[in-house]
């Protein structure tokens, strides 16, 4: 390895430190009270090694939210979901996502705040274009298999990948995110027993809503034409019985 190569390497390998150390303290403080001060201490670097890296808290907040990401994209990968076909790889992809909530569960709640204003505002543009990269790169994933699945047949003709994949991330990742808070509710004992969440099996739920939406991909029995035909008809009926309630 030349020096070069050997340096470069180290400056990642620092750049890594400090994220690392960046999760403990946002994870304890929360991007509001954290401090850089405080990161450089976890990361025993100075201060001004961290502007080396990062212009701003924000960077390294994003920074870490570009991490989960890519962890996120190899839980997919780990998954396995080439093997299983179209509609078995989505299954494979929603349980993975499950796993990731469980297992890093404080990335995955810094994830919910990758469209905050008040998070990425501030952010410098290299910091951020890391970050969109890593979320497409995610999206993309998922989105060549419900391309497979199109191409195939097993999946409408007329769906479209790219809002297929924003439809299960938003109805997924919503679900995850009130099972998170429900659970921190009833941690603080904050939480009414007979309140909506607190009856909501969340698991149960999630595992529905994999079900509901790939049924939303399948081909449907009748066709477009034969609805129109039959939901004409049924509007003419209800004119009919209208006018005849007038006389």
């Amino acid at each position: 390895m030349g020096i070069l190569e050997r340096k470069e390497r180290e400056k990642q390998m620092r750049r890594d430190s400090i994220i690392r150390a960046a999760e403990v303290v946002f994870f304890e403080k929360g991007l509001r009270a954290a401090t850089l001060d405080e990161v450089a201490d976890r990361a025993e670097v100075s201060k001004g090694t961290i502007y080396l890296y990062f212009a701003s808290k924000e960077d390294l907040y994003c920074a870490l939210m570009t991490r989960g990401l890519r962890l996120l994209l190899e839980t997919f990968r780990e998954a396995k979901p080439e093997d299983a076909g179209p509609a078995g790889a989505l299954d494979r992809l929603g349980n993975a996502y499950l796993e990731f909530s469980r297992r890093q569960s404080y990335l995955f709640r810094m994830l919910s705040a990758v469209e905050s204003p008040s998070v990425t505002e501030n952010v410098s543009p290299a910091i951020f274009s890391e970050l969109e990269d890593a979320s497409d790169n995610v999206l993309g994933y998922v989105a060549t298999f419900l391309q497979k699945g199109v191409a195939s047949g097993i999946f409408r003709s007329d769906v479209s990948a790219h809002e297929a994949v924003v439809l299960f991330w938003v109805s997924l990742s919503g679900i995850l995110n009130l099972k998170q808070r429900s659970s921190m509710f009833k941690g603080a004992s904050a939480l009414k027993a007979d309140s909506i969440i607190a009856t909501v099996d969340f698991d149960s739920l999630y595992s529905k809503c994999q079900t509901y939406l790939l049924d939303l991909l399948m081909p449907r029995k009748t066709g477009s034409a034969e609805l129109r035909s039959a939901t004409g008809k049924q509007k003419g009926s209800v004119k009919q019985s209208r006018a005849g309630r007038k006389k």
